[in-house]
């Protein structure tokens, strides 16, 4: 894990948990670095039950070991890491993921915030993050390590709350285009055509829309998906 030593023997005791008991699997790009991460946790006394650096193997990992925690690195397989969360959480329910990045992917990342991940890392930070996270997610919490949090905030990005979260999780995926395109300024009309639908089709859409949104009316639609843009994929 790029980016973490050196902090390997500093956890605080508040963070302390049942390490033989919190399976973990990680799975990164690069071999040497997913050693050198299991390693250290090892000698941590967490239960490390499996490396991977492929996500075809990561996935027939969780499928047989059924780990509590897995750090999947997005460099293993960029946006297919949201795939994989789809595909391990319709086979098992009980494993927490962990998204770990050395190379920010912008739009990947905005994917990652609407969907299943319990904590979120980045390659400055310390392993006593990684700890905390473990901690943190395995008492029912989201992780947002400093160093994640100072990255959306340079990139302008925000994290959502859980309302707007189960909000948007309302939306079909034809509204979320409907919205975003609202939000990029595009007009009534201009959306129509882009989308092959008469106005009042989208009309409707529009109304469906805000009613989901706990939104007074439609003119409110477009200020906020300024706000959530990022997370309309």
């Amino acid at each position: 894990m790029k980016g973490v030593t050196g902090t390997e023997g500093s956890v605080n005791p508040k963070f302390a948990l049942k390490k033989k008991d919190f399976s973990i699997l990680v799975a990164q790009a690069e071999l040497f670095n997913c050693e050198v991460l299991c390693q250290l946790l090892k000698q941590q006394g967490y239960n490390v039950v499996g490396k991977a650096v492929e996500m075809e193997d990561t996935l027939q990992q969780i499928r047989v070991k059924r780990p509590e925690c897995v750090i999947l690195e997005s460099e293993i397989s960029g946006q297919q890491s949201v795939d994989a969360l789809r595909q391990a959480q319709d086979d098992n329910k009980r494993t927490k993921f962990i998204l770990y990045t050395s190379k920010p992917d912008m739009r990947l990342m905005a994917t990652a915030l609407q969907m299943g991940f319990f904590g979120f890392l980045y390659a400055k930070d310390g392993l006593e993050e990684l700890y905390k996270c473990f901690q943190t997610i395995d008492n029912g919490g989201y992780y947002y390590s400093p160093g994640f949090l100072t990255l959306l905030k340079n990139y302008g990005m925000n994290i959502l709350t859980e309302d707007k979260k189960q909000q948007l999780n309302k939306l079909s995926k034809r509204e979320k285009e409907i919205l975003r395109l609202v939000s990029d300024g595009h007009t009534g009309g201009e959306i129509a055509d882009r989308l092959s639908i008469s106005y009042r089709t989208l009309a409707n859409h529009k109304t469906n829309i805000a009613q989901k949104l706990d939104l007074e009316s439609c003119r409110h639609l477009t200020r906020y998906g300024v706000g959530v843009r990022d997370y309309l994929q």
